[in-house]
């Protein structure tokens, strides 16, 4: 019965929002199935159906049909009254939407952002972009990246790469900054590679420089941002095994992550397998009343920095 009702009033919902004058009474009965053969049944259902659409800050309209015969009352929705508005933002506000999407670790939550962010409108508009960038590591040069992507304008730095410790001069087309496992990037084209590059932000070497030569390569409408993080997930280098004890019962979110666990009478001794510190900091150091990192320590030396700060921040004991 309550899924019969449901239906009858998700009907009734659609047709008085999509029709452009006044039903009456008898106009709805036709158009809406579910409210039976019986004039008594169907005033009865549909008193309540609409009084219950109201509940709902859903304004159901009465109104006369015909200017002329203002004794004959019709029902309907206002589309402006209800729907929201087609959402348009700006270049400094999809600015912020897209750096919340790039911070987000949950796959789950990383694709609704994703969506979020591909399923508005971008007003083109001179906007001075001015973003709090107190995230992570290589935040330094993120206020001029950001700015020379809504100039559209090349950038030069120095850089140095992982495997290689020669500062090398890039010249690079501004694409996207993005946050992710606590480090900034730059996405961008290299024009001296002639493809798209990555550049970890905490290595580049003094100053970073927007040119005054536009952009030879503009990002692809197409480009998938999210393709690029997938792809340093999924790479096949070693991952670091960190060894951590949790107390019997707690850490659910540590468990969860644990290849192997080892059942002990004080503490369990989970081995977990990670690509980036960063992705179990946050974890351990939330949960550090019931976990000790066993090692890396590396990753116990992260751990206790990260507590150490917090108390500090709180004045915790003072």
């Amino acid at each position: 019965m309550a899924r019969a009702r449901t239906e009858r009033m998700l009907n009734l919902l659609f047709v008085l929002l999509n029709s452009r004058t006044p039903l009456t009474r008898e106009q709805i009965r036709e158009r809406v199935p579910g409210y039976g053969e019986s004039n008594e049944a169907f005033e009865r259902m549909f008193e309540r159906d609409k009084a219950a659409l109201r509940d709902l800050a859903i304004p159901v309209e009465t109104k006369p049909v015909d200017l002329f015969h203002d004794d004959v009352l019709g029902y309907r929705i206002d589309r402006s009254d209800w729907l929201m508005p087609e959402i348009t933002l700006n270049t400094q506000e999809r600015t912020y939407l897209s750096l919340a999407a790039s911070a987000w670790q949950s796959a789950q939550l990383r694709t609704a952002a994703k969506q979020a962010v591909s399923s508005v409108d971008l007003r083109e508009q001179d906007t001075e972009i001015a973003v709090p960038v107190s995230l992570a590591k290589g935040r330094r040069h993120i206020a001029e990246i950001l700015a020379a992507i809504s100039n559209k304008k090349t950038v030069t730095f120095d850089y140095v790469g992982l495997r290689n410790s020669e500062v090398v001069r890039r010249t690079i087309d501004p694409w996207r900054a993005l946050l992710h496992s606590g480090h900034w990037y730059l996405i961008g084209f290299d024009q001296e590679k002639g493809e798209v590059r990555t550049f970890r932000t905490d290595r580049i070497v003094g100053d970073l420089v927007e040119t005054k030569h536009d952009i030879l390569e503009p990002m692809p409408p197409d480009f998938d941002l999210y393709s690029v993080i997938s792809g340093w997930e999924s790479s096949d280098k070693d991952a670091t095994i960190a060894q951590v004890l949790v107390r019997p019962g707690r850490g659910a979110s540590l468990r969860a992550l644990a290849s192997e666990i080892e059942i002990g009478s004080d503490w369990d001794e989970l081995t977990i397998p990670y690509q980036h510190e960063s992705q179990l900091v946050g974890l351990i150091a939330s949960a550090c009343d019931v976990t000790r990192v066993k090692s890396p320590q590396s990753l116990h030396d992260s751990v206790s920095r990260v507590v150490a700060t917090t108390l500090s921040v709180h004045n915790y004991g003072k």
